[in-house]
């Protein structure tokens, strides 16, 4: 019987849905090893450890700072490592004047909600329900003062888009052991 005949057979017996697996439908060969795929693998497993060691040694790092440096001096630190980020992602430079903008490209790319209060001189932000969104960090190992980083992000990001100083208050971080992050930008009186 050839390959036409049994179709016609098998379906005018209702067994259509059948002719795929007799044939091999969608059935492919076992994957090869493939030596590019191979490269890609070991690369990728090799950076997988070299980030979640750097994470760990971040962690470590901040366990060790915190008898060894007072609050204010931290707080600084960690705030001038924010700002840095702010600054090498440039996110902010091309909102400037803007804040709007920013805040539709803060939603759609980290599912933030952002907006001015009715008097215009505070602005709230809120994460997502997540993990804390540090590549850097493992939550469950970083020191909640580590949010001071956060802060100084804040604080860069808004006062580039806005041209002025602000202040910021963290009211709530998965560091601290809320499940998002909430931020209050304060622009009343600063110039």
């Amino acid at each position: 019987m050839d390959k036409r005949s049994f179709l016609k057979t098998a379906c005018g017996l209702g067994l259509c849905s059948c002719v795929p697996a007799v044939f091999g439908a969608g059935h492919s060969e076992p994957a090869q090893n493939n030596p590019e795929t191979d490269k890609l693998r070991e690369q990728n497993g090799r950076l997988n450890w070299r980030l979640n060691h750097a994470r760990n040694q971040l962690a470590r790092l901040m366990e060790l700072l915190e008898p060894e440096l007072d609050e204010s001096v931290r707080k600084r630190i960690l705030q001038e490592l924010g700002r840095n980020c702010a600054k090498s992602l440039g996110w902010a430079e091309q909102y400037k004047g803007n804040p709007e903008g920013f805040f539709k490209h803060m939603k759609d790319r980290l599912g933030e909600q952002l907006a001015f209060d009715g008097s215009g001189k505070t602005i709230t932000i809120v994460t997502r329900e997540r993990d804390c969104d540090c590549p850097l960090v493992v939550s469950n190992r970083m020191p909640a003062y580590y949010c001071d980083c956060s802060i100084g992000w804040q604080k860069q990001t808004y006062e580039t888009i806005l041209g002025k100083s602000v202040e910021v208050e963290l009211r709530e971080s998965v560091l601290r052991g809320a499940k998002r992050c909430v931020f209050v930008v304060s622009l009343d009186g600063r110039e």
